[in-house]
Order: C-alpha cells, then structure tokens, then sequence
C-alpha cells in the first residue's frame, strides 16, 4: 500500500516535471522565429498593402520557411503544456472537473489555430511574386486570425485560472494573475488593430514560463495524496 502510494507521488511529481518543461520549450518555440521575422519590418496591423507586400517579399528566404515550422512544432510543445497542465488540475478539481476541460478544449483550439492558419506561410512562400493587393489580403487574415486566436487564449486562461480557485493547486494569486491576462485576452480582441493586446499577452506568456518554472522546482499533489 505505502509502495503503490510511493509509485503513485512519483508519477505526478513526473507529469509536474514534464509539465514544467513543455511549458518553457513551447514558449522559446514559439517566440524565437516570432521575434526572428519581425526584423523582417513587419508593419502594424494597419499597414499598407505596399508594406505588407514589402514585409512578404523580404521573407521569401529559407530560413523563414524553417522559422515557421519551428513556430508550428512550438505550437504541438504548447499542446502538450496544455494536456499535461489540465491533468494535473483535473485530478485536484475533482468531478466533475469541467473547468479543466473547458481550458483543454480552448487551449487545444489555440493550437490548432497554430497549426492549421498557414496564411502567412504561403505569403512568405512566393514573396517575389505576390501582387500588393493579395499580400494585404494575406496579412490581415493572418493579423485577424491571430486577434481571434485571443479568444480562444483568454478562454484557456480563464477556466485555467477558476480550476486552480477550486482546486487549489496553486496559491489564489497564480489563479487571479492568469485570469486577469484571460480578461484583458478577450477584451483587446475589440481593439485589435491597436497595441493594447500586447499587455494581456505578455501577461499570460510570463505566467506561463513563472508556473513552468514553479512546476519544475516544486511540484504539487492532487487533492487526495
């Protein structure tokens, strides 16, 4: 019994561990190629189609296309995060445990946008030869895919935040600091083409490095140890 009690603290303090891991790989993943292409001069939201078109012609080089594979592989390591994090609050929610489900769906759907949005690749793809107007075509999509990826960020961060609140996995602070990120997500969304999105979106990135980090050197038992 004390050796199936043993067995069963070492794998959760593993899954902590992995956890904590997939949760840093994922975030330098995804955010070396980002800040890679943007000395690219990438514009604003609101640029113009001749910048826009400028922006994809510079990076219709192969180390863009390898930079938004890396981008894309970070997304499948944010998965991972995201499975491996709603398991360990699932088993301190108790059932039914729908917060966390809800922050899987949503995190999974972050992803999945990750993956699947490919507008700026084929963009980048054949930079040389994109005409300005479907080149600003190609960036808003991209741009406005992005805004509403929020959405599904600030859902993931929310019911995360609420599962920690039930649960208590973590202090209430690490709760309330990613479900303020969650809020503020959902609310830049109706002003996208400002800069105001950058605050709630470092918000939640830096909470994810600090519980990653938190994860990794002091893991945590489910309700019930």
């Amino acid at each position: 019994m004390v050796d199936q009690r043993v067995r069963t603290r070492d794998r959760w303090r593993e899954l902590d561990r992995i956890t904590g891991i997939v949760g840093l790989v994922a975030t330098v993943l995804l955010f070396t190629p980002i800040i890679a292409i943007s000395t690219l001069g990438e514009p604003g939201f609101d640029g113009s189609r001749d910048q826009a078109a400028e922006f994809f012609r510079a990076g219709d080089t192969a180390w863009v296309t390898a930079a938004q594979a890396t981008a894309a592989v970070g997304m499948l390591a944010f998965v991972w995060f995201v499975g491996c994090l709603t398991t360990r609050l699932r088993a301190t929610e108790g059932d039914p445990a729908w917060r966390s489900t809800v922050a899987l769906a949503c995190g999974v759907l972050v992803a999945a946008y990750g993956v699947i949005d490919a507008s700026w690749d084929a963009a980048f793809n054949r930079g040389d030869e994109l005409e300005p107007s479907v080149a600003l075509f190609a960036f808003d999509l991209g741009n406005l895919g992005f805004a509403n990826a929020w959405l599904a960020l600030g859902g993931f961060a929310l019911a995360t935040g609420w599962a920690i609140l039930a649960g208590r996995a973590l202090p209430a602070w690490w709760a309330w600091w990613v479900i303020a990120a969650g809020i503020g997500l959902i609310a830049v969304r109706f002003f996208w083409e400002g800069y105001a999105w950058t605050a709630p979106y470092f918000l939640f990135w830096i909470w994810v490095i600090a519980v990653s980090i938190r994860l990794l050197a002091r893991p945590v038992r489910p309700t019930g140890e």
